[in-house]
């Protein structure tokens, strides 16, 4: 027995390095592509084309851009296991708790909990029209979908099994029967398996639930027995049963999961997918890939995309199961070369320096030894010699097909392209160099057909007996007597990397970033770049297939009708393995690529999916920066004018090769194409109007036939533009000028009189200047001046006369002088003070004392203020207070000057009889009458602060000594300007 499994084990280990020969290109979906968890246990399409995956983390939505979670409050945990699609499109799931919920309205939503009847089992469940279906091991819930109410009609000891839908009915099996739920959901036993024997407890050991599977109309059984799987065909018609014994490799596997596809059956297993034919009622082994995996589900989505799910290594998809991974060793993979042998083999070349044969039909590739490591920079097969020419960039070799023996080649190391001539010759081409070397003796150096130029590739054209160079400035055509001809496209030079020539002549020629030209007869006659269908201008290789032609890009390779003008792409999401390609070579009904990554060969004829529908829908609607509902038919107000609509195609590829063509009617009538990958359109400040707004995506550039979605919405009119605003509007202008005008008359009415007033106080301003100045020239005072210079003159005191009449000159011109002007210095004030303060003192025979002090950030020289203000307020401190005492006169004036409240405090302080006894002298003289002076002084200071917001302030203070008068103090604010 042991030997047994040891040879079966061998078997399968050659069997998988054999399968891994024609294993399909797949695409690993990981965390770099959005993908939110690596373990995954189920997924679905569902009728809309969203990818729905039951993961670890929990239930996730895929719609070709992004991954959405789903989940809620009452959700206990984060796994969620086996996605269902109900008959209204709701997508079902539920958990190791015992919870199931549903996804509605964008909202996964509980709808029962199941927790104590489960008791921590996974069970498998199905929805019908009216109730959710429980499967458990031993149990069966039925649990009805409007009242919720759970019942258990059917239990058993010996274990259920997963529920299998077919031909419309749920059928599922049991340990010794084969059951199905009718339309009435009950019960029936179809037919009885035989028992196994039991263990010696007499017990059965079922460590999982039996299943079902079916291929085409046959319907299979799997159970359990002996910790081994069993397979058995199904006829339902008969109710027989036949086992079968062809799933060899499954028999000791767990949690297989099984997928149909093309009259194949394709397992799910913990060792890859493995994958069966079934021919003359016996399953045949075909391949078996993704072998390192545990592969947990297999899907095919509307657009023939293959989704593998798996336990520990997130997603993989085959979006073509028609390009192929050829079987080349690793340290070989690095692919410079590539040549056709015939249909059966290729000869290839490395950047390491290898070389060797590859026969396609057996897979195994045989390495050709040579002494020289560096890379291989051109090969040619010889096909009437049977040779094949080697050159790396520091040596060349000639190998013999036949016998495998290989040769030095002299002076032919470092070659950019190879070509043979007529069937004979061979032209070399390398970095410096073009010689045509004769077929009677290679080794010979040959004749110079350019010297002292780069060349990138050369092709003969045999029908024309000429010959291309693409020389690294220009491409130049050579007849057979080797004369040259430069080919321009409108007077600019082609830079020419790759050429071949299609059946019906026309020679296409690719380019490092002008795209392709087509040539016939030394004119250029076709040209094609990303404005009329390639995915790049930036050219790989190409190769012609009778009218066809196969063309590599840095963005994609392409397939061109040469005749009708289309052009098929296929790109990485399509399984290219690599957009670094070195080679293209046609073997019959397929295509082979060389790359970095090695060989792959696509089917030409199938290869191309048949062209499908595209459904494209709106997935969000942005109003000024905010998310809205996703209606059909929006009414905005007229701020609402800044729109963002994102649309999309659910699928795995079209979002990484197709593009969207969009236009707004009621703006533009012209269609519009995104870049790939590009879902949304932005309108900012649309004027009002209605508006339709129409997208369509485009697969191919031709692409016609697309449906469109429209979305329509309407802006309303600011209501400054309605005619009812504007009406109301010019009303309120033509009454809002009428008020104007009449406003302005009379404000002009206003200001007349105002300044009617203003003169008049301007007038009476002068007049009271005058009075003031006519107190402060009061015959009084000019009589005791004069009387005093009279006495000086009688006494012969002349100096003192002449000193004395002097400064009383300049008092009274001084007077005179600020008569004139409405502001003058604080120090001309002061300076005005002291002279008359010093002729008082005469006045007094010297029994006076006077001082004048001033303080403050500002010089008193800087300081303006109102004229003839202060000395009103100094004469009745002498004339009232100082007059009536007999001795000890002291008069003090201090200025303190204010800066930041821009006012100067005058204060003037006497130690006269104060104002009570003044009055008394005043009434035994009966001098009733108010001095016009200080009346004068009054009304020139309300004048003064007429319409002023800052005033002059004039506050009397009686001095008190023991409740004796002791003096008078004067405070007077006034405003100053500078």
């Amino acid at each position: 027995m042991m030997l047994k499994k040891i040879l079966f084990f061998i078997l399968f280990q050659l069997y998988l390095c054999y399968s891994q020969a024609q294993e399909p290109v797949s695409v690993h979906l990981t965390e770099k592509d959005g993908l939110p968890d690596k373990e995954f246990y189920n997924i679905i399409e569902d009728r809309k084309g969203f990818i729905w995956l039951a993961a670890d983390k929990g239930l996730f939505r895929y719609d070709g851009k992004v991954f959405k979670n789903y989940s809620n409050r009452e959700k206990r945990g984060l796994s969620v296991f086996e996605p269902v699609e109900d008959q209204l499109g709701r997508i079902w799931c539920s958990n190791i708790s015992g919870q199931f919920f549903y996804v509605e309205d964008d909202q996964l939503m509980t709808f029962i909990d199941l927790g104590k009847e489960l008791n921590g089992e996974l069970s498998d469940f199905v929805v019908t029209t009216e109730h959710l279906i429980v499967f458990t091991k031993y149990r069966i819930y039925y649990v009805d979908l409007l009242s919720k109410k759970v019942t258990t009609p059917y239990e058993t000891t010996l274990a259920f099994g997963a529920p299998f839908e077919y031909n419309n009915d749920i059928f599922f099996g049991s340990f010794v029967n084969l059951c199905k739920l009718s339309k009435g959901y009950k019960k029936e036993n179809l037919f009885e398996f035989e028992l196994p024997k039991p263990k010696k407890n007499g017990e059965y050991n079922v460590n999982q639930k039996s299943k079902l599977f079916k291929l085409g109309s046959m319907l299979f059984f799997i159970r359990e027995h002996n910790e081994k799987n069993r397979f058995f065909k199904l006829d339902l018609d008969k109710t027989q049963y036949a086992e079968i014994h062809d799933f060899e490799l499954l028999s000791n596997q767990r949690h297989l999961s099984y997928f149909e596809n093309n009259g194949q059956l394709w397992v799910a297993t913990q060792n890859g997918v493995l994958v069966y034919s079934h021919e003359n009622e016996a399953f045949k082994l075909e391949k078996q890939f993704l072998q390192r995996y545990h592969v947990t589900k297999i899907i095919k989505d509307k657009d023939d995309n293959f989704w593998f799910t798996t336990l520990n290594n997130g997603v993989f998809v085959i979006p073509n199961i028609h390009i192929e991974r050829l079987n080349i060793s690793e340290e070989n993979s690095n692919i410079s070369n590539l040549e056709k042998i015939d249909n059966n083999t290729l000869f290839f070349g490395t950047n390491n320096g290898d070389v060797g044969f590859y026969d396609v039909i057996n897979h195994t590739e045989d390495i050709i030894d040579l002494p020289s490591t560096a890379r291989v920079s051109a090969i040619k097969h010889h096909a009437k010699e049977q040779l094949t020419f080697i050159s790396k960039d520091d040596d060349g070799f000639l190998l013999d097909n036949k016998t495998k023996q290989v040769n030095v080649f002299n002076n032919f190391h470092g070659a950019k392209s190879l070509s043979i001539i007529n069937n004979e010759n061979l032209l070399f081409a390398n970095y410096a160099d073009v010689r045509l070397l004769d077929s009677n003796n290679f080794n010979k150096k040959g004749q110079d057909i350019s010297s002292n130029k780069r060349t990138f590739t050369s092709f003969y054209d045999s029908e024309y007996k000429s010959t291309y160079i693409g020389f690294i400035d220009d491409l130049v055509i050579y007849d057979c007597d080797w004369k040259p001809t430069h080919i321009r496209n409108n007077d600019q030079s082609i830079f020419a990397i790759s050429l071949t020539k299609t059946k019906k002549g026309m020679v296409w020629v690719a380019t490092f970033k002008d795209g392709i030209y087509g040539i016939a007869h030394d004119k250029v006659v076709s040209h094609f770049t990303t404005e009329n269908g390639l995915v790049s201008n930036r050219i790989e290789n190409i190769k012609a297939d009778g009218n066809t032609l196969w063309i590599a890009t840095d963005k994609g390779i392409q397939l061109l009708d040469v005749e009708t003008k289309k052009i098929k792409t296929l790109t990485k999401r399509d399984g290219i393995v690599s957009y670094d390609i070195s080679g293209i070579e046609i073997l019959e009904n397929t295509v082979v690529f060389s790359s970095n990554l090695g060989l792959f060969r696509i089917d030409k004829e199938k290869v191309f999916k048949t062209p499908i529908q595209h459904n494209v829908y709106f997935s969000q609607i942005e109003i000024n920066e905010e998310a809205t509902e996703v209606r059909p038919n929006y009414e905005l107000d007229y701020d609402q004018n800044t729109i963002n609509i994102e649309f999309n195609v659910n699928g795995f590829q079209f979002n990484q090769k197709g593009t969207y063509s969009y236009r707004l009617l009621g703006l533009n009538t012209d269609w519009v194409s995104t870049e790939t990958g590009i879902n949304s359109v932005k309108y900012n400040s649309l004027p009002a109007g209605i508006y339709t707004f129409q997208v369509k995506p485009v697969l191919d550039f031709e692409s016609s036939d697309a449906t469109i979605k429209e979305l329509k919405f309407s802006i309303e009119r600011p209501f400054w533009k309605t005619w009812w605003f504007i009406s109301g509007l010019s009303f309120l202008v033509l009454g809002s000028t009428v008020l104007y005008y009449r406003r302005k008359i009379k404000q002009k009415e206003q200001q007349r009189q105002l300044e009617i007033k203003q003169l008049s106080l301007d007038n009476e301003l002068i007049n009271l200047k005058l009075e003031n100045l006519r107190s402060q020239m009061n015959p009084h005072f000019i009589f005791n001046a004069l009387n005093s210079i009279q006495e000086y003159i009688v006494l012969n005191q002349k100096i003192l006369a002449s000193i004395y009449l002097g400064k009383f000159a300049d008092l009274i011109r001084t007077y005179l002088n600020h008569s004139t002007k409405g502001r003058i210095t604080l120090q001309e004030e002061i300076d005005c003070l002291d002279m008359y303060l010093e002729l008082e003192k005469l006045r007094f025979e010297d029994k006076l004392e006077y001082a004048i002090n001033s303080s403050g950030s500002l010089t008193t020289g800087e300081v303006y203020i109102p004229t003839m203000l202060i000395q009103p307020y100094v004469e009745n401190a002498l004339k009232h207070g100082l007059l009536h005492r007999k001795t000890d006169r002291v008069l003090k004036i201090d200025f303190f000057i204010n800066d930041k409240t821009k006012t100067v405090k005058c204060v003037i302080v006497d130690n006269g009889v104060g104002r009570d006894k003044a009055e008394a002298f005043k009434a035994r003289k009966n001098k009733k009458h108010k001095s016009f002076a200080t009346k004068a002084t009054q009304d020139r200071l309300a004048l003064l602060n007429y319409g002023k917001q800052k005033q002059v302030g004039v506050t009397v203070i009686d001095l008190f000594e023991d409740d004796q008068p002791s003096g008078t103090q004067v405070e007077i604010n006034i405003p100053f300007t500078t």
